[in-house]
């Protein structure tokens, strides 16, 4: 009988400790997959997700354009109103006209241009032409002779204003999550207010060290060509073969009507900074020299910008966390608690307020309602929805520069900016009473 032999076991093999790979050498070992698909790391992950997701390519670019934009025209505003009374010997009413001829056209071709930017291809074209346009329309201030030729140059340069804002304005959307429109319009308003105080700081230093107003007028080119150039370069457009399919009018929400009626009307009487910088210049003299007004009065509008910058983004991220309507009704009372004291004001001190009640209204009104409008209308419409907007905002600029032009030339300031301080109560007032409910109707039928 055969013995059968004993079975021997195998040795245990011995413990092995796991190898922890790092992403690249994966991507090593692993070899190349194609050039078309490149390996993405999770530290190239985790280092793009540190970038919040409402800071997209097109907020930081336009908000670094529009820093150069606000810095081309808002040097020439912080002088225009100087040019146009001392140099040239024009009175209050000269100015209602020259800025009502040019916001009324810019309010018209800010209509078209948002209607027609949902439709074409190539709206960032368009968009551009309207940085080079408006750059280009206040250079031609430094050949105007006679108060009348400031007309044409003012309406070159808004229309061109009129025709980019729209684009602009739905360029910066794209890609923006609706919870936080507030914080993607802050940043943007907050850089397109430190262009409105560099512009007027260097307009300030010109005409401290002897220039002329013309001699600020052509230095104002430079950042208009840096708009340009920013506009042209830095943004994208994602939805070029999207407006191929040219939408037709959509329904709109009820809600945004109630908006644009409380727009329409705190815009017919938001005369602007034009106006205020005039009345800052009233309103030191005579206790100030002449020249020391002047001065002053351009200091003024650099006080003004320079609260708006510190309250813009502020302002946004308040708008992400208590709504619009709370914010934009606290900016339209502003503006007319600006005007009051405008109004019955008088001196230094009186300037001082008017500079910060009216510095920290501007940057609430114009980034809540570009938030509210973002996030009321869907993406493919908010050119049109935009554009109506601004066309607007450049109607009531129209009706508010000729009547406060007027009212300011034949009865008197206090009486002027008292009617700029009643409808932006009326604005307030209509935000709360036309803008709940959400109900949508047709914008037109069709």
């Amino acid at each position: 009988m055969l013995r059968q032999p004993p079975a021997r076991t195998l040795p245990e093999p011995p413990a092995v400790e796991p190898v922890l790979l790092s992403d690249a050498e994966i991507a090593r070992a692993l070899g190349p997959l194609g050039e078309a698909a490149p390996v993405v790391t999770l530290s190239d992950a985790s280092r793009r997700s540190r970038r919040p997701l409402w800071l997209t390519r097109n907020v930081g670019a336009l908000s670094l354009t529009d820093f150069f934009a606000d810095s081309n025209y808002e040097m020439v505003l912080a002088v225009l109103p100087l040019f146009l009374t001392i140099a040239l010997g024009a009175p209050a009413l000269a100015i209602g006209i020259v800025e009502g001829v040019a916001d009324g056209s810019a309010s018209v071709f800010k209509f078209t241009s948002g209607y027609f930017s949902d439709r074409i291809s190539w709206r960032k074209r368009l968009g551009a032409g309207g940085y080079a346009m408006c750059a280009a329309g206040l250079g031609l201030l430094a050949l105007v002779t006679q108060w009348p030729q400031a007309i044409g140059a003012r309406a070159v340069a808004w229309i061109g204003r009129g025709t980019r804002q729209p684009i602009r304005s739905s360029l910066m959307t794209q890609g923006v999550p609706k919870k936080d429109m507030g914080k993607a319009f802050g940043l943007h308003e907050a850089a397109d207010t430190l262009g409105a105080f560099v512009g007027p700081a260097i307009a300030f230093f010109l005409l401290l060290t002897g220039h002329s107003f013309t001699f600020v007028f052509l230095v104002a080119m430079i950042p208009g060509a840096l708009a340009f150039l920013g506009f042209s370069v830095l943004t994208r457009d994602r939805r070029n073969e999207a407006a191929k399919a040219k939408p037709r009018w959509q329904p709109m929400p009820a809600s945004f009507w109630g908006l644009m009626a409380a727009v329409a009307a705190f815009g017919a009487g938001n005369f602007g900074v034009l106006f205020f910088t005039l009345r800052a210049f009233e309103m030191l003299v005579p206790e100030a020299s002449f020249s020391v007004a002047a001065a002053a009065a351009v200091a003024f509008v650099l006080g003004v910008n320079l609260v708006g910058t510190l309250v813009a983004f502020p302002g946004g991220l308040l708008v992400d966390r208590v709504g619009t309507r709370p914010v934009l009704a606290v900016g339209y009372l502003l503006y007319a608690v600006a005007s009051v004291v405008g109004a019955i004001g008088h001196g230094p001190l009186a300037v001082v307020l008017v500079a910060l009640f009216l510095g920290t209204s501007q940057p609430l009104v114009s980034a809540t309602e570009s938030s509210a409008v973002g996030g009321i209308v869907d993406d493919e419409h908010q050119g049109t929805a935009f554009g109506i907007m601004a066309g607007i905002n450049g109607l009531g600029d129209l009706v508010s520069s000729v009547v406060v032009g007027i009212i300011w030339t034949f009865v008197g300031a206090p009486v002027a900016l008292g009617y700029g301080a009643t409808l932006a109560v009326a604005g307030a007032l209509l935000l709360f009473v036309l803008s709940r409910r959400p109900r949508r109707v047709q914008l037109l039928n069709g």
